[in-house]
């Protein structure tokens, strides 16, 4: 160790450890160290003051900051596990402290410039994430329903859901709509009274009637559906999305319109809709159109439009695509949470090609790596892909 007058402890691996797992061989070795080190002690004993004054469970962190501790952490595991030369309990006990060194380093340098070993830009870190079930909601009574369900509307305020061990018929009511939700990780299909078919990626909430009077038929959007609208040309067909409404006849399209995302998608397989929002812009599209919409403007394009639909037979189609837009579609499938930091040189790549959407996420995620040339591990519920 270095003898110098601006000698910081607190950047010092070996005192820090010494702080968080206190051992008679580390008391002795800084014990011998002060008798070496004199004129060292008044600044060793000013760090360890500073070091008990720090209340690291109660230090607020951002998203962010979570997720540099993460990386720190993958990469530790990563490490010992190639060289196989340390215990299982040791190895777990180091990733511990890994955590705990760069929050006491975090809190007592916020505001300062971040240290390199955390400028890693060439890893993405993700989160397998627990599951939740499918559910519908009527009359304010939940209804738990298994992932693959089938849901038709049979008759006025009946529903028949369909899966794969049983059928089973359900009342719903007929004064207020009813609301599915599809987790993350999940999938569902559901039949309307009117014979229109829709389909439900993971993450979504669709809100319908148990029947449709009036002019309109109307049913609400949080999510991604395709859809197989029946032909009805005395009552159109609405979908309403946040600040957007879908007009239809009889038409089969996709759209995608998460809440938390800025940008919504429309993509026309056949027949013919008009997109309207609520700043009064409309838009008509025809087959193989795609459109997306931002607050501030609209986008018109021609696609092929299974690249946008193959998700329901259950394939991911992408032509070059940027790594961080693949995480994200993999990761609602999975319910896996992947970051999507800008500085990670990674999310920035582009791949082509299928990806089959297996029951198992490591088949999935094995296929991703071959399709970007990455490397993927995977430790219980994290996950890290790196450069090869």
């Amino acid at each position: 160790m270095d003898k110098r007058d601006d000698f910081d402890f607190l950047l010092d691996e070996n005192f820090i450890s010494w702080r968080l797992v206190q051992t008679k061989e580390l008391d002795e070795y800084w014990e011998n160290f002060l008798i070496e080190n004199p004129d060292l002690e008044k600044a060793f004993r000013e760090a360890i003051y500073r070091f008990e004054a720090v209340r690291i469970n109660h230090y607020p962190l951002s998203v962010a900051d979570k997720r540099d501790i993460y990386r720190i952490v993958l990469n530790d595991i990563s490490r010992r596990e190639r060289r196989r030369k340390l215990s299982r309990v040791y190895s777990v006990a180091a990733v511990f402290l890994a955590g705990m060194l760069f929050l006491l380093y975090f809190a007592l340098f916020k505001g300062n410039d971040r240290p390199l070993f955390m400028e890693n830009t060439d890893i993405i870190i993700g989160q397998t994430l627990p599951q939740e079930e499918v559910y519908l909601i009527s009359a304010g009574e939940k209804i738990n329903l298994s992932n693959h369900s089938r849901i038709d509307l049979v008759e006025e305020g009946t529903i028949l859901v369909t899966d794969s061990t049983q059928k089973k018929e359900l009342l719903l009511t007929e004064s207020s709509l009813n609301k599915l939700v599809v987790p993350y990780g999940k999938r569902s299909n559901l039949t309307l009274s009117d014979g229109t078919e829709i389909w439900l990626n993971s993450g979504t909430q669709l809100d319908f009637p148990s029947r449709f009077s009036g002019r309109t038929r109307d049913i609400y959007l949080d999510g991604e559906i395709f859809i197989h609208v029946t032909h009805n040309r005395d009552m159109p067909f609405i979908v309403h999305m946040q600040g957007v409404d879908v007009h239809v006849q009889g038409t089969s399209f996709n759209i995608s319109a998460y809440r938390d995302e800025v940008k919504k998608t429309v993509v026309l397989v056949d027949g013919k809709v008009l997109v309207e929002t609520d700043d009064n812009r409309t838009v008509e599209m025809i087959p193989n159109d795609k459109i997306d919409i931002t607050d501030r403007e609209i986008s018109k394009e021609v696609v092929n439009v299974s690249e946008y639909i193959s998700w329901k037979s259950g394939v991911l189609e992408f032509n070059k695509t940027p790594m961080s837009e693949i995480l994200r579609k993999v990761g609602r499938y999975y319910n896996v949470q992947f970051e999507e930091a800008p500085e990670v040189e990674l999310n920035a790549r582009t791949c082509s090609g299928k990806l089959f959407l297996s029951t198992n996420l490591d088949s999935v995620m094995t296929s991703v790596s071959i399709l970007s040339s990455t490397t993927y591990s995977r430790n219980d519920d994290l996950i890290q892909i790196s450069k090869k």
